[in-house]
This record gives C-alpha cells, structure tokens and sequence, in this order.
C-alpha cells in the first residue's frame, strides 16, 4: 500500500510538472543601442526568483557595451524552481521571441544565476547558446574548463553566502592549470570575482528567507554591483563576438586586469588548500611536527604519509638519524566531506572536516638529541591547541586585509578550547575533533593523546579556518545554523 501511494505521489508530481512547464514566460527587453553587433541574453533565474528581478541587472548590462544587446528575462517555473525540461523549452521559446522581436544574429548567450546556471551548463551544448555567462554559479567539478564546448564566463560575488568564494577558486585553479594554452582559455573562459557583493546582489531585491540566511551581507551597494556585472560581460561578450579590433582590444586588457585582481583573491586561499594536502603528504602535519620542535627544530628533518584506516590506526611515528639530523616519520588522516557535482541550493565547504596527526613528542625529541641529563634548552610542550592557533594565525596571515577587517569588526571568533585528552590509541582513533557553532562563534577542542614517545593530535585544518574567516563567520547565527 505505501508502495503505491509513493508512486501515485511521484506520478502527480511529474504531472504536475508537465502542466506547469505551459506556463514558463519570456520578457523581451530591447536594445537601448540602435546600431551595434547584436547579441542576446537569456536569462535563467536563481532558485525562488522572479524574472523581474533581473530587468535592473540586463539593463546595466545593456548600457554598458556597445554591442546591441537584447534580452530574454525567463521565469514562472513550477514551485519558482528551474528544471530541465522547462529550461530547454525557456531557452527555445526565448530565441523565438527573440527573432519575433526583430534580433537577426544567432549570437545566443545564456545567464545563469545560482541554481539555474548549475542547470544551464548541463544542457548548454544541446542548445543554440553560444556562450554562457554563470553568475554565483559553477562548471560540474568533474567538467574542465578547458574542455567545455563554447566559452564560458564565470562571475563570482566576494561575499556569497551560497556559492561561496572558496568554490570559485576550483575554476580559478582550472582555468591557470596547463600554461601551455592559459592566455586562450583566459579569455575564452575568464573566472573573475567581484569585490565585497553578495549572492543577492546578481538579481535585485532580497532573496526568499532559507537562501537570505546562507548569503552574507554585502559591502557594495547593488548598484555598483550591477556597474560591475555589466562591465564585465561587456568584455567577455566583445572578446566572444565582437569585429572591432579597437574594442577587443579593450576588452582583452579589462579581462586582463580581472584575472589580475583575481589572482590575489584566489591563489592565497588554494595555497593554504594546499597544506592539508599536497599529492602524497600533508604539508600542514610537517609543519605542526616543526611547531613541536621547536628550539630543536634547526636539527630536525620531517617526512609525511596521508594514510587510510586501518593503516593510519596501526602506524606510530618513527625517529632515525643521519649524521647528528634527525629525521622524523610523521602521518596524517585527512578527513573530508564528499564534495557534490549536483544541482544544490547552497555549495559545501571546500575544506577537510578535520586533520588527524600522529606526531613525536616534544620529549622524545629532546631525549634523543641532548639526553636525559641535559635540560638547558627543553622547554614545555605545545599542545594540540597551540596547533589550532597556529591555524588561525595563518588564516588570518593569508586572508586579504579586507577580508581580515571584516572577521575582526563583523564576524563571529574562531573559539579555542582546550585538548580533551585520551589515554590510548583505541580511544583516541574513533573520536573526532569537535566543532560547534553558537552566536558566541566556532568552537574547537582537539582530541589529543600524549606519550613520552608521541603526540597524536585532531586539529583544524588552516583551510578550515580560512572559510570561516572569509565566509561562514559573517552570516547571522540562527538556532536552525
């Protein structure tokens, strides 16, 4: 019986779908030049906004280029959802209109925001577009930029809340891998960022409440987001089909200073990326062994393994010499979340869950370089606490002065709370690093285990860290998170 009611539920709701997808509407703006190359915006809505929300945002598109520029606002999708069935049918209706209307090019670009542009590229290269321009919006994980069949602008808000800046870095980190073609994909798939907007702010107006409580507020307002949007497409749009060898040019230094600026937005945050895992070892773990050192650490060489489990569990960190060096055997358990390549309303953090350290001890170092006798430079030891604020500083280091302002008068703090220690291996391995959120801020205990041997340690990973700086610190707490 509940077998047939879930499939009469499925059934009515694909029906439903069928009927609703008669009602998808158009709006066609017109040109605000009379002469100029022409080329058409159909614009794909965010998850729960109307197309007239757009209207502000193709306008100042529109005013910004000297090409001629029509536009195609879709919207009215069943439960204010794009889908894509009714997509395709928005994007062929829309070219319809468009030649209804009097657009007699076949230059065909797609807009994409948030939810709707994760469907636009997944059915692009079935379509007539030409182009796509994805705003707080991605590329699939698992699609190279590289690859993708027409050009590609990818157009990111510093602050957003939903599709959040650290996930934009991923298609920076495409779009620079393999310089042998990168000042062609530069141009033919530019990733660009702009400065202190938020999700919202690619539309107009607020966003529905459970989209509204993930975004950030934003530190520009949306009239000089919509300059920037407009700017921007401007230049992408004269790169892709402009004829006019004195505006491309112009175009091709403007993407040029883009990619510039992005730059030092995206490389910092992969940079630190890079330090829970870089190829066959964690660079953070080498580090933290280093910390530990200390006094000792001009005579100390360090070596990492990123293992499994069972692996991980049965491995302790070994101590060797070459000469009077000594050399250290660490390892590291990088415990991450499963990264989505589908259609969500919020994107997850880029960052591990937690680094799991097996590490020697401060005691053991200093018994095996001076002795027991000697005590003149042993020092106390850190604690796998030391290890989370070292994290933080770091993040706090790599994070734009911008950004660093914003945590430190806006955000919610990165609480440190001391190690919860545990006697034995078996107890330390099956427990996890604790993070909790309240309006007070992010708390973090370590789970810790110490020996005169070793020093195991579950810390934060400095990626984590800098999500929260840059983004998760500024939304508002709710008891819902």
């Amino acid at each position: 019986m509940l077998g047939l009611i879930c499939f009469l539920r499925v059934t009515l709701a694909f029906l439903t779908i069928l009927a609703a997808s008669e009602s998808v509407r158009t709006t066609i703006l017109e040109p605000v030049r009379a002469t100029g190359e022409e080329v058409g915006l159909v614009f794909i809505p965010g998850a729960y906004i109307k197309a007239e929300k757009y209207r502000k945002t193709a306008r100042a598109i529109q005013e910004a280029t000297e090409l001629r520029v029509w536009v195609a606002l879709t919207g009215e999708y069943s439960y204010n959802l794009v889908n894509a069935k009714e997509m395709r049918q928005a994007i062929e209706t829309s070219i319809s209109e468009l030649k209804k209307a009097g657009m007699t090019s076949e230059h065909y670009v797609g807009v994409g925001h948030g939810w709707g542009g994760f469907y636009l590229q997944k059915n692009a290269k079935d379509s007539k577009l030409k182009a796509l321009v994805l705003m707080g919006s991605t590329i699939s994980r698992t699609t190279s930029l590289r690859d993708f069949p027409i050009p590609v602008l990818t157009l990111a808000a510093e602050l957003d809340g939903v599709t959040r800046i650290t996930r934009i870095a991923v298609e920076y980190e495409k779009l620079t891998h393999n310089t042998t073609s990168f000042f062609k994909r530069l141009y033919r798939t530019p990733v660009i960022y702009i400065e202190g907007a938020n999700h919202a702010q690619f539309a107009s107006g607020e966003l529905r409440p459970k989209l509204k409580s993930a975004d950030l507020e934003a530190n520009v307002t949306e009239v000089q987001t919509h300059r920037e949007i407009g700017k921007y497409l401007n230049a992408f749009l004269t790169v892709t089909f402009s004829s006019d060898d004195s505006q491309i040019d112009e175009a091709l230094d403007q993407l040029s200073d883009a990619f510039l600026r992005s730059v030092k937005k995206f490389q910092p945050l992969l940079d630190v990326r890079n330090l829970d895992t870089d190829g066959e070892e964690s660079m953070w773990t080498i580090l933290a062994q280093e910390y530990f050192a200390q006094e000792y650490g001009d005579r100390v060489a360090v070596s990492n393994d990123i293992l499994e489990n069972p692996w991980f569990f049965g491995r302790e960190p070994t101590i060797s010499f070459n000469d009077d060096d000594m050399i250290i055997g660490t390892t590291a358990l990088i415990h991450s979340e499963a990264k989505s390549n589908g259609i969500k309303l919020k994107t997850d953090m880029e960052s591990p869950l937690e680094i799991d350290m097996k590490l020697v001890s401060k005691e053991a170092i200093w018994k095996a370089l001076v002795g027991e006798n000697d005590t003149s430079l042993k020092s106390e030891p850190n604690t796998c606490k030391s290890l989370n604020h070292l994290a933080l500083i770091l993040a706090l280091c790599v994070s734009s002065e911008e950004a660093r302002e914003r945590y430190l008068s806006q955000g919610r703090p990165i609480i440190l709370e001391n190690d919860a220690m545990r006697g034995a291996n078996i107890l330390w391995a099956p427990t996890s690093l604790q993070m909790w959120e309240d309006k007070a801020g992010l708390h973090v205990r370590s789970m810790a285990m110490v020996t005169s041997k070793h020093h195991f340690c579950k810390v934060m990973s400095p990626y984590r860290a800098l999500e929260w700086i840059n983004v998760d610190s500024l939304r508002v707490y709710t008891l819902l998170g």
